[in-house]
C-alpha cells in the first residue's frame, strides 16, 4: 500500500487544533499535577498518599522476582513460598529471564532496552509527521513533548514491568497491519496475546476481513512462544502447565479482590471503579461472587460491541476502540498499560496532520481532550486521602470508548505509524 504524502506547504508549519489541544490540556493538568506536589511535599511536610508514584521504590516488579528466577528450570520455581509470586503467564518469564542474564544489573538493562524503544519510536513517528507536511520544528516540539510528559511510559519505566514488551509487538503489529503485511501482523499479535491474553482481541481485525488463515497463524505463534516458555519454567510440560494457571489465579485474590492495597489508584479498569464504590458494603464472599459476574458481563459486552458496532467501523475506529477495551474492561489494568493508547492516538495523531488543520473531522478534539487526561499523572487528586487518579482515568476511557464508536475516523489510505 503506497501511501503520498501532501506538499509540506499543504499544513501549516504550526500544530493543527486538536494537536494544540492536546499540548494545551496536558500542560495544564501536568502543572497542576507538579505544584500539588511540591505543596504537598515540600510546604506541607505531607506523606503518603501526597507524593508522587514514580518516587516510590524502583523496578519492583522485576527486582521482586530475582530470587524466584534462581529456581528457574526447577519445581521450586513454583513450590517456594519465601520469594515474590510468579503469576504471569509463561511467555512473560521469557523476557524476565533474558534481563535476569545481566544479574545484578538486570535494573539497568531493563531501563536502556524500556528507554531505547521509547526513543527509536519517537524518532520514527517524527520522522512520519514530517513527511505527512507537519513542520520540522513542530513535529520535534509535539513527539519531545509527548515523549517526556508521558506519564504512563514514566510508570513503566518505574515499575519494570513487562508490558513494554507486549507493547512492542503490538505496536510492529499494528504497523504491519497497516502496511498490509498480514502475518507479520499475525506472529506479533499471537505473540503478545500469550503474554497478556488481551491483545487477543486485535486478532478482530482480521475476522472482519474474513482472514481465518491469519487468526491461525497468530494462534500457532502463540502456541509456539508459550511450549518453550513452560519448559523453561520447569521441564514437565503438563505440569508446568497446571502450575502455571494456579500461579495465575493467584493474582484474583491477592491483587483483583484486595480493596485496601493502595494499588488500587493505579488501577483504571472499570472493575477497579465499580470496587471503589461496593467495597466497604459487600462481604468477601459477595465480592468474588461479583468480580466472577462481571468478568463474564465484559466478555459478553465485548463481543456485542464487536458484531454489533466495531466492525462497522472505520480502522482507525476499531484499532482505537479495541485499544481501549483491552485497557479499561479486564478486572485489572494498571497504569503502564495505558502505553498501548500511543497506538491509536498516533494513528488519530496523523488523521489531524492529514486533514491539514485538523477542524474538518467531528471528534479529534474531544479524543485528544481524553488522551492528554490518560497520558498524564492525575494521583494528585486525593479525596479523604485516597487517590482516584485510576478512577478518572477509567471514566475518561468509557468517553474515548464512546467517540470511538460516535465518531467516524475514515481514510482512503489509513495512516501508518512510520514509513
Amino acid at each position: 500500500m503506497q501511501i503520498k504524502y501532501p506538499n509540506a506547504d499543504a499544513v501549516q508549519a504550526g500544530l493543527p487544533l486538536p494537536l494544540r489541544v492536546f499540548v494545551a490540556v496536558a500542560a495544564s493538568l501536568l502543572a497542576v499535577a507538579v505544584t500539588a506536589e511540591a505543596v504537598c511535599r515540600y510546604v506541607l511536610h505531607y506523606g503518603y498518599p501526597y507524593r508522587s508514584p514514580l518516587m516510590d521504590d524502583r523496578f519492583p516488579d522485576l527486582t521482586t522476582l530475582l530470587s524466584r528466577f534462581q529456581h528457574i528450570h526447577t519445581l521450586q520455581f513454583f513450590t517456594d513460598t519465601w520469594a515474590q509470586p510468579y503469576m504471569y503467564p509463561a511467555p512473560v518469564a521469557l523476557f524476565y529471564r533474558v534481563f535476569f542474564l545481566f544479574a545484578p544489573h538486570e535494573s539497568r538493562a531493563f531501563l536502556c532496552f524500556a528507554s531505547l524503544c521509547a526513543v527509536i519510536a519517537a524518532l520514527l513517528f517524527c520522522h512520519n509527521l514530517v513527511g505527512h507536511g507537519l513542520g520540522r520544528a513542530a513535529s520535534v516540539f509535539f513527539v519531545a513533548f509527548a515523549l517526556l510528559t508521558s506519564y504512563p511510559l514514566w510508570f513503566e519505566l518505574r515499575q519494570a514491568n513487562m508490558e513494554v514488551c507486549c507493547w512492542l509487538f503490538i505496536a510492529v503489529g499494528l504497523w504491519a497491519f497497516m502496511r498490509e503485511r498480514g502475518y507479520s501482523a499475525a506472529v506479533c499479535f499471537g505473540i503478545a496475546g500469550a503474554l497478556k491474553i488481551l491483545p487477543f482481541a486485535y486478532l478482530g481485525l482480521f475476522l472482519n476481513r474474513r482472514q481465518y488463515r491469519l487468526i491461525f497463524v497468530a494462534l500457532l505463534a502463540a502456541v509456539a512462544i508459550t511450549l518453550p516458555s513452560l519448559w523453561m519454567l520447569y521441564p514437565h510440560l503438563r505440569e508446568s502447565w497446571h502450575l502455571t494457571n494456579l500461579t495465575l489465579a493467584q493474582f484474583r485474590t491477592v491483587v483483583t479482590l484486595d480493596t485496601f492495597s493502595p494499588q488500587i489508584q493505579f488501577d483504571h479498569s472499570a472493575f477497579g471503579f465499580l470496587k471503589r464504590i461496593v467495597y466497604r458494603h459487600i462481604s468477601a464472599h459477595h465480592f468474588s461472587v461479583l468480580l466472577t459476574a462481571y468478568s463474564a458481563a465484559a466478555a459478553v459486552l465485548m463481543l456485542l460491541l464487536f458484531f454489533g458496532w466495531i466492525r462497522k467501523l472505520p480502522v482507525i475506529n476499531q484499532v482505537l476502540c479495541l485499544c481501549v477495551a483491552t485497557v479499561l474492561l479486564p478486572p485489572t489494568s494498571f497504569d503502564y498499560t495505558l502505553m498501548g493508547l500511543y497506538l491509536p492516538w498516533a494513528l488519530l495523531v496523523v488523521l489531524a496532520v492529514r486533514d491539514k488543520k485538523g477542524e474538518r473531522t467531528p471528534g479529534l478534539v474531544p479524543a485528544m481532550v481524553c488522551f492528554a487526561i490518560l497520558f498524564v499523572p492525575e494521583t494528585e487528586m486525593i479525596y479523604h486521602r485516597i487517590a482516584v487518579g485510576g478512577q478518572i482515568k477509567a471514566l475518561t476511557l468509557v468517553t474515548l470508548l464512546y467517540i470511538g464508536l460516535r465518531y467516524r475516523f475514515p481514510l482512503a489510505t489509513p495512516p501508518v505509524l512510520c514509513d
